[in-house]
């Protein structure tokens, strides 16, 4: 069970853990199985012509998701996951450093899913390249706005990693918030965090509704119907509460909400 001093279980529930298997398994089978990769790839150029199509006028538009592909922006959007784990936003203050510790530990779980998906997506060749370099007309930031460095292709796109992570972010803090309204605020943010490499077409649909979420529903599951989450988050707090307690002693840094479970 979720105790409101764990954030993950601290139990084995059998029937979830082989429940969000299944589901990934069946989700990616869609994928690999001949007839269902064809219509994966199909809704995927037809999402891509209406996203990407909207960067023909090359106006401000365009510039504002040039923007949003880049490496910077991609920065502060990692800051932005974090400033939800390390302010009170979603979760009370003295749940902040376990909340951070927890990511990390989801982050962990996340690579062995990783590994596995991407065997299976060499094995049965999965992987292609994106869709602007199959599919015409393609809109490139490259073309439209050479002077921004703003990433609008992949040779390999599938799985969508940056999906995954954020799918994770989403599927732990809403769990954890059990409100409603913050539910959906969270899913704007992801649902926003997502699009800028679907309107660029760096990565096929595919790559985020079943490579992203494949990632996260074996790792979600393995967090909340078993004690593995709650095991890794207890050994990376011991590890990281000597290293809060002395930024907590940082004159102002030691203020933040963070550090209230160190004082």
């Amino acid at each position: 069970m979720i105790t409101p001093q764990t954030l993950f279980s601290t139990r084995w529930h059998w029937p979830g853990l082989v429940l969000g298997h299944v589901v990934a398994l069946l989700l990616l089978l869609s994928y690999v199985l001949p007839a269902g990769h064809s219509l994966w790839q199909s809704w995927g150029a037809s999402l891509f012509y209406a996203l990407n199509g909207t960067l023909e006028s090359n106006g401000p538009w365009t510039w504002f998701w040039a923007w949003m592909n880049t490496r910077e922006v991609d920065a502060a959007s990692g800051l932005l996951l974090l400033l939800f784990l390390t302010f009170p936003l979603v979760l009370p203050r003295e749940r902040l450093q376990t909340a951070l510790c927890g990511f990390l530990s989801l982050m962990i779980l996340m690579l062995p899913a990783r590994e596995l998906l991407s065997e299976v997506t060499q094995y049965y060749g999965l992987s292609g390249p994106s869709p602007t370099r199959v599919l015409e007309p393609a809109y490139l930031f490259s073309e439209l706005r050479p002077g921004i460095p703003a990433k609008d292709s992949a040779s390999t796109s599938f799985p969508g990693d940056h999906a995954s992570v954020l799918l994770i972010w989403f599927g732990f803090l809403a769990v954890n918030s059990r409100h409603w309204i913050k539910g959906l605020i969270l899913g704007a943010i992801t649902l926003w965090l997502i699009l800028p490499r679907l309107i660029g077409g760096a990565h096929w649909f595919a790559d985020v509704a079943v490579g992203g979420l494949v990632m996260a529903l074996v790792t979600l599951s393995w967090a909340f119907a078993s004690p593995l989450a709650f095991w890794l988050n207890r050994g990376l707090q011991k590890l990281m509460t000597p290293l809060f307690r002395l930024c907590g002693r940082i004159p102002l840094f030691g203020r933040l909400p963070f550090f209230a479970a160190s004082r």
